[in-house]
C-alpha cells in the first residue's frame, strides 16, 4: 500500500500552479545553506519567506562541449526541518535526496540540450547525479 504524500509548505511555495511556484522561487525564497556549490552541479537549501517550509534545490547541467546548448535541470523539492538539518550536517549525503522523493512532490523545471524548457509538478523518487 502507497503511503500519502506528506504535506509541506504553503501556496506560494508549494501552491498547485508549477509555473506560479517557479515563477515565486527569485523573490519568495531566501537561501539557508550552500551545500554543495560547482559549477555544474549544486545544492542548496533554501526557505520559503511566507511559512518557512524548508526546500532543496538541485541544479545540474550536463556539459557535453559542443555548442554551448548543454542540459540543465532543477529540482525543488520539501524537506522536514530534520532533513534539512541533516543535509547541512552532512549526514544526508546530496546523491541520497532522491530517495526522499516517494513521499511527496516535487518541482522538475528541465531545459534538454536542443529543446525547449519544461516545468511541472512530479511525484516519486528520482535520481540524482553529479554533472558530468
Amino acid at each position: 500500500m502507497r503511503r500519502p504524500m506528506a504535506e509541506f509548505g504553503c501556496a506560494k511555495c508549494y501552491g498547485e500552479d508549477a509555473q506560479a511556484v517557479w515563477r515565486g522561487q527569485h523573490d519568495g525564497f531566501e537561501r539557508e545553506a550552500e551545500v554543495v556549490d560547482e559549477s555544474h552541479f549544486s545544492v542548496d537549501v533554501r526557505r520559503c519567506r511566507a511559512c518557512a517550509q524548508r526546500f532543496v534545490w538541485i541544479f545540474s547541467e550536463s556539459v557535453d562541449w559542443m555548442g554551448g546548448d548543454d542540459a540543465q535541470y532543477v529540482t525543488v523539492m520539501p524537506l522536514t526541518a530534520a532533513e534539512a538539518g541533516g543535509l547541512v550536517a552532512g549526514t544526508l549525503r546530496p546523491l541520497d535526496l532522491g530517495a526522499l522523493g516517494r513521499d511527496r512532490r516535487h518541482l522538475d523545471h528541465d531545459w534538454p540540450t536542443g529543446g525547449p524548457a519544461g516545468l511541472r509538478w512530479n511525484s516519486g523518487s528520482f535520481r540524482v547525479a553529479e554533472a558530468r
